[in-house]
């Protein structure tokens, strides 16, 4: 019965140790890494919530990146699109200068060679590329160069009516381009594109027997229907991006959110944890100190006794 009662008491001993210390280092643990949670097993329902809020809060991160991206593809259209609305409000001040009755041909054929590199610059806007490489004007198609078009030539469209989008929330899938045929092609209240319009006037300019009056009204009227019709598109981008403003400011709010809810379900209290620890330590030595006494005893002491 005493040694079947010694080895109770040891195993008691080594077990009281043994639990002590692993809850002294699970505590120590809590400290250095600043979790409260180190294991499902801790707290299996603030786990749960814990991994669902990173779900989401992983979700809305590349929400943000999307964002970005979008904020980054429309701001470079727009930056095209301006270039496009200069250029045309420029050939529309040559074309209001053309109309004066005291140039003679020779001076208009100086205008029309500065509008054919306008249409070459034009063509060039057209067919501009991001930063992948892709043709920004093509709609679905960004390996295709969009457009072919020459002065005197009728100008060809190989892109499509796709527009790019990207999602950059759960329920918002935003268009990032408008196509080529959209801005350049579709000219609304126009009988025909922007190239065209640019084209006709150069070769009235060219023609010695032309209506320069005539020529220059026309080239006018096309020119603000072109500008409006530019404007029409920019005004859209521009309300794109104002959403993404708004989205991005949601965005942010909810990283708070989540961070907030993270802190809250996984976060250690320091200051409960180092009472703890404190606590912890104390019966470790206390378990300690009684086990050495126990196994210090053996037969003989205790017969003594």
């Amino acid at each position: 019965m005493l040694r079947v009662t010694t080895s109770m008491i040891y195993d008691q001993g080594v077990a009281s140790i043994q639990n002590q210390t692993a809850q002294l280092l699970h505590t120590q643990q809590q400290v250095s890494t600043g979790r409260r949670i180190l294991t499902p097993a801790d707290d299996p329902v603030a786990s749960a919530r814990a991994l669902e809020t990173t779900q989401s809060q992983s979700v809305n991160e590349q929400f943000q990146i999307n964002q970005g991206a979008a904020r980054d593809a429309l701001a470079l259209y727009e930056n095209k699109l301006s270039a496009v609305e200069d250029l045309v409000t420029y050939v529309r001040t040559r074309a209001v200068e053309a109309g004066n009755g005291s140039y003679s041909r020779q001076e208009l054929g100086f205008i029309a060679k500065d509008l054919r590199s306008q249409f070459d610059a034009l063509v060039a806007l057209a067919n501009s590329q991001d930063g992948n490489g892709e043709y920004m004007f093509s709609g679905y198609k960004g390996d295709t160069v969009p457009f072919s078009a020459s002065v005197g030539m009728a100008t060809a469209y190989a892109g499509d009516q796709g527009e790019r989008a990207i999602q950059v929330s759960a329920s918002r899938i935003m268009p990032v381009s408008n196509s080529g045929d959209e801005v350049f092609m579709r000219i609304q209240g126009a009988s025909q594109d922007m190239f065209a319009m640019i084209s006709d006037f150069i070769g009235a300019l060219e023609d010695p027997a032309s209506d320069i009056g005539a020529s220059v009204s026309s080239a006018i009227g096309d020119m603000d229907q072109a500008l409006d019709n530019v404007l029409r598109v920019h005004a859209s981008v521009g309300s794109r991006m104002g959403e993404l403003d708004a989205l991005t400011n949601i965005g942010s709010d909810l990283s708070v959110q989540y961070a907030q809810t993270l802190s809250r379900l996984q976060d250690v209290d320091y200051a409960q944890a180092v009472s703890d620890l404190t606590e912890q330590q104390t019966f470790l030595q206390a378990a300690q100190q009684s086990f050495l006494r126990v196994t210090q005893l053996s037969l003989f002491t205790y017969l003594g006794t």
